[in-house]
């Protein structure tokens, strides 16, 4: 377990484990009020093959924050910076959800440190414009910003986070990981809203490398095939079935062969 000091002042907590050997590196990226324990089943599988980064984005977990750097160029700076700290080469970027942004910029940006690129639940758009119902994206962040600096902010994103997973998965469990992601303070959960106000369609058509684009229940109405292979020059897709937004940790045996099925193809 590792802190590194970025810049502004930020410290980003990361964990590098696994087994240095054939298999190539694997960075995971958490998505929006997450940490890097939702990837605990990916951990345990890929671990014996492959050496394994994680990290908690900046704001959350057990990294700090100085306000600044939560769109995609400032994720994908403290990621670069984190792979490089752990001694990686050549990696696999594994991003969930709202994590994505700055997974497709530390893709597109480090094509010498990246081999490949995975994006989990995800959607590919042009710059959101919030509020604006022809844009798809937009319209939607745009009143769960209002709705986060309104005064039924705490119970408007359990409700949020809840929906995010199947209705059939273990709702202990869901009820445990629903009261964490309620602890990111809420001028990070409003920042990173902010920070998806992105054009990742403009990122992918930057992105050289092969990339493959996993989809669970949550993202499956909003995800177009069609539209993302024009922007991204090498991807594949895969579906999880019995899964919302969290795929990799309600079915992880099937994301997890789905990562294994990419990796064996690079």
């Amino acid at each position: 377990m590792s802190m590194l000091k970025r810049p502004d002042g930020s410290r980003i907590y990361y964990r590098l484990t696994g087994k240095d050997g054939d298999g190539a590196p694997l960075v995971l990226i958490h998505g929006w009020c997450s940490n890097q324990s939702l990837w605990e089943h990916q951990v345990r599988y890929f671990r014996r093959r492959h050496p394994i980064l994680l990290l908690d984005r900046r704001g959350h977990g057990r990294s700090s924050t100085s306000g600044s750097g939560h769109d995609a160029a400032g994720h994908a700076e403290d990621i670069a910076a984190v792979v490089r700290a752990a001694g990686l080469k050549r990696v696999v970027a594994v991003g969930h959800a709202g994590g994505a942004a700055g997974t497709l910029e530390f893709v597109r940006a480090n094509p010498r440190l990246v081999r490949a690129g995975i994006i989990v639940d995800s959607f590919l758009y042009p710059l959101p414009r919030l509020d604006d119902p022809k844009s798809a994206f937009g319209a939607l962040l745009g009143p769960m910003i209002r709705a986060l600096e309104g005064p039924n902010a705490r119970s408007e994103f359990k409700r949020w986070y809840t929906s995010y997973f199947h209705p059939r998965s273990d709702r202990q469990l869901t009820r445990k990981i629903v009261a964490e992601a309620a602890m990111t303070p809420q001028a990070v959960k409003l920042a990173e809203l902010h920070g998806m106000v992105a054009d990742t369609e403009a990122i992918a058509a930057g992105i050289a490398q092969p990339m493959l684009w996993v989809t669970g229940g949550f993202g499956a109405g909003g995800t177009d095939q069609s539209y993302i292979a024009r922007h991204l020059k090498k991807v594949g897709f895969a579906q999880v079935y019995g899964a919302s937004h969290f795929p990799h940790f309600e079915q992880p045996a099937q994301v997890n062969a789905m990562i294994e099925t990419f990796l064996s193809r690079l």
